[in-house]
């Protein structure tokens, strides 16, 4: 800044020489002929000033923090992108949905959502901030994640149930219907319905299914099955619970089975394509028969669970089972299973074809051990 004097200048500099800022013409600021009048009250008039434009001497003074602010905005990633940085070099750009079960979702506007294996993240930055879920339980909040392979990084954006903030409710029903009016009169109901709530590591899940066929107004089926299950999930891996099953079957001449016992399970894989689960335990069984003498046993348990998405969208391939087998007579097997493919249609809505198929190996004389059933069926997921 120049401090206007009026005594004579060595140089030759006398106050006619001033510029309107009061600074010499050779300065540090030197004014442009033209001025530009401020825009001033009509009562308290300003006079008007110079448009300034830069010597030398403010121009060098000022380039490097101009080249910095350039460099700055050029190096900034573009508001409202995340980005993903990967160990062999790799960059990608779009929106972080979540991570959960090793696996990071991506959303692109360029090839949709994409699915990455965790550990081969090594820098993750987004525009808001991400709710961090740590292996001890802890939750944080951050827009970076350096190295985060080395971090115990459970889930990251995780629903709220997770937390313990909420809970969830979800569901599903499936109604099968045959009525035959020709040369023979059959009527065939199939209805089967599976719910599950989960919060924090507690899940608990109840399952039916009810078959009644009517042939010429005589009962050819019926038969149905209830199961109460409740979990604690110790680990993304391991899971232990309970369970309480109810069975009759009064064709077969099974007036009740009833199972109850401990398990543990162990969930292999569980992501949006893909999941496998397998649980072993023991059950105290009792049986009660419309013919034979009851029967009251131990027995060893199982269950598997596996689906897989082979169309997005489009086409599910699944296959459910469970069985017994007791312990003291290893031909008295039950197994009892579900395979059929499913078509997601809209709003929750599904088709799908399914074979049930059941074996037990303690019927009694003139009843077959196998039976199938096919079925077409129509549900709806909430």
């Amino acid at each position: 800044m120049c401090h206007p004097s009026n005594n004579p200048d060595p140089g030759g500099y006398s106050p006619d020489d001033k510029n309107l800022s009061g600074c010499k013409k050779e300065g540090r600021l030197a004014p442009n002929t033209d001025t530009i009048p401020r825009i001033q009250n009509p009562a308290n008039p300003l006079p008007p000033y110079s448009a300034m434009q830069l010597c030398s001497p403010a121009r060098r003074s000022l380039a490097p923090a101009l080249f910095l602010a350039l460099l700055f905005v050029h190096s900034s990633p573009a508001l409202g992108i995340d980005r993903v940085s990967l160990s062999n070099g790799d960059q990608l750009s779009g929106t972080v949905v979540k991570m959960e079960n090793s696996a990071l979702r991506l959303d692109t506007g360029y090839a949709g959502p994409i699915s990455i294996a965790w550990n081969k993240v090594i820098g993750l930055t987004t525009e808001k901030p991400m709710r961090i879920l740590l292996e001890d339980g802890r939750i944080m909040e951050s827009t970076a994640l350096v190295q985060a392979d080395l971090l115990p990084v459970q889930q990251i954006n995780p629903e709220a149930w997770v937390t313990g903030d909420g809970h969830l409710f979800k569901g599903e029903a499936a109604l099968s219907l045959n009525l035959d009016r020709g040369n023979t009169r059959s009527d065939e109901a199939d209805v089967d319905t599976a719910m599950e709530w989960r919060h924090l590591r507690h899940r608990v899940k109840l399952s039916g299914e009810l078959e009644y066929d009517t042939t010429e107004r005589a009962t050819t089926n019926d038969k149905w099955y209830v199961l109460a299950k409740y979990d604690h999930i110790a680990s993304p891996l391991r899971y232990y619970g309970a369970k309480v099953d109810f069975k009759t079957d009064r064709i077969a001449g099974l007036d009740l089975r009833f199972a109850a016992g401990p398990y543990l399970g162990l969930q292999f894989i569980h992501t949006p394509a893909t999941r496998l689960s397998t649980e072993l335990g023991a059950d105290l069984v009792s049986e009660r028969f419309t013919a034979i003498p009851g029967n009251n046993y131990m027995a060893g348990s199982w269950s598997l669970d596996c689906s897989h998405t082979l169309l997005t969208d489009t086409l599910e391939l699944y296959h459910h089972q469970k069985g017994l087998v007791n312990v003291e007579s290893l031909s008295g097997v039950i197994l009892d299973t579900w395979t059929g493919l499913k078509i997601p249609i809209r709003g929750g809505f599904s088709t799908s074809a399914e074979l049930k198929a059941e074996y037990s190996g303690d019927v009694g004389e003139n009843i077959k051990p196998w039976d199938l059933s096919y079925r077409l069926k129509f549900g709806y997921n909430w």
